[in-house]
C-alpha cells in the first residue's frame, strides 16, 4: 500500500529540502546529534568478552562474563548503569511511532535514500537533520508518521516531515537499555577501570549475537504490560480494602511516592 497521495504531496512539500530549510533543521538538530554521537572507550580501559549467564536478583543483574583472556568475572547491572544494548533487526521495527535514525544519501533532485536504519526501542528526544561528511549525505533522526514497502515519512522537528526511500536490501539495527534482552551468547564491552584487583565498569555495551524479530518482541511488550496491568488491578483492590481497615490513613504510602517519580 503507497502513502496516501494527498500525505504524501503535502510531506513533499515540506520536505523539498531548500537550503533555507536544511539550514534551519540543521541548527535545531546540531546540539541533539552532538549529545546523541557515542564516542568509542579508550581499548586500555575496557575489558571485553562473552557473557555466559545472566542472574535476576530483584532489579539487579549479575552478568558472568568470559573475557578475551578466558577469566570469568562478575560485574552487576543496576538501572543506573549506563547501558547500551545493541543488535540486529528485522523490517517489523520500522511502524508507525518509532524513533529511527539513519545516513541518507540526497540525490540532486533533492530525494532521500536509506540503506540501513537504527531504531530506537526506548524512544529518543533527539529530532533534526544534520549534514553528513559529504554534501550528498545527510543524518536524519525522528519519528515516524507514515510508512510503507518503499518510503517513510519521519517527523524530524522543526524542520518539517521528511520522506526517506527504503533502498532495496536495507538493513534494520536496534538500540535499547532493556534488560530483558540481554541473554547469555551475546558479546559485552565494560567500559571503566581496574580498582582493587576488579575492574570497576562505568558503562556497559552489550552486542546481541541473534537477530532480534520485532513479532516476539512486541509481543513479549504486550504480555509484560497485561501482566502489568493485572498487577495494577490486584493492588487496587488491596488498596480498597487498606482504606476500610485504617480509616483516613493512606493505603499504600509508596505507591503515591512512585507516582510522583514518574511524573
Amino acid at each position: 500500500m503507497m502513502l496516501r497521495s494527498h500525505n504524501l504531496r503535502q510531506a513533499m512539500r515540506y520536505s523539498a529540502m531548500t537550503a533555507g530549510l536544511v539550514a534551519l533543521a540543521l541548527l535545531a538538530a546540531e546540539s541533539a546529534f552532538a549529545q546523541n554521537k557515542t564516542t568509542k572507550p579508550d581499548p586500555a580501559n575496557t575489558l571485553a568478552g562473552k557473557i555466559k549467564s545472566v542472574e535476576k536478583k530483584g532489579r539487579t543483574l549479575v552478568l558472568s562474563i568470559e573475557t578475551e583472556d578466558g577469566e570469568t568475572v562478575e560485574q552487576l547491572l543496576t538501572t543506573r548503569t549506563p547501558l547500551v544494548i545493541k543488535g540486529d533487526g528485522d523490517s517489523g521495527f520500522l511502524r508507525r511511532g518509532a524513533v529511527v535514525y539513519t545516513k541518507a544519501y540526497q540525490t540532486k533532485d533533492k530525494k532521500l535514500f536509506g540503506k540501513e536504519f537504527k531504531v530506537y526501542l526506548d524512544g529518543s528526544r533527539f529530532r533534526g537533520v544534520k549534514k553528513g561528511k559529504t554534501d550528498e549525505v545527510l543524518e536524519v533522526m525522528g519519528v515516524i508518521t507514515q510508512l510503507d514497502k518503499e518510503q517513510m515519512a519521519i517527523n524530524i522537528g522543526r524542520g518539517g516531515p521528511g520522506i526517506v526511500q527504503l533502498e532495496e536490501g536495507y538493513k534494520v539495527k536496534i538500540e535499547s537499555a532493556n534488560h530483558a534482552l540481554i541473554v547469555p551468547g551475546a558479546g559485552v564491552v565494560l567500559a571503566g577501570r581496574p580498582t582493587r584487583g576488579r575492574f570497576k565498569a562505568t558503562g556497559v555495551e552489550v552486542n546481541l549475537e541473534n537477530p532480534l524479530t520485532a513479532e516476539k518482541y512486541f509481543a513479549a511488550q504486550e504480555k509484560g504490560s497485561k501482566r502489568g496491568r493485572r498487577r495494577s488491578r490486584g493492588s487496587s483492590t488491596a488498596s480498597k480494602s487498606d482504606k476500610k481497615s485504617e480509616g483516613n490513613a493512606v493505603a499504600n504510602p509508596f505507591a503515591e511516592i512512585d507516582k510522583k517519580k514518574d511524573k
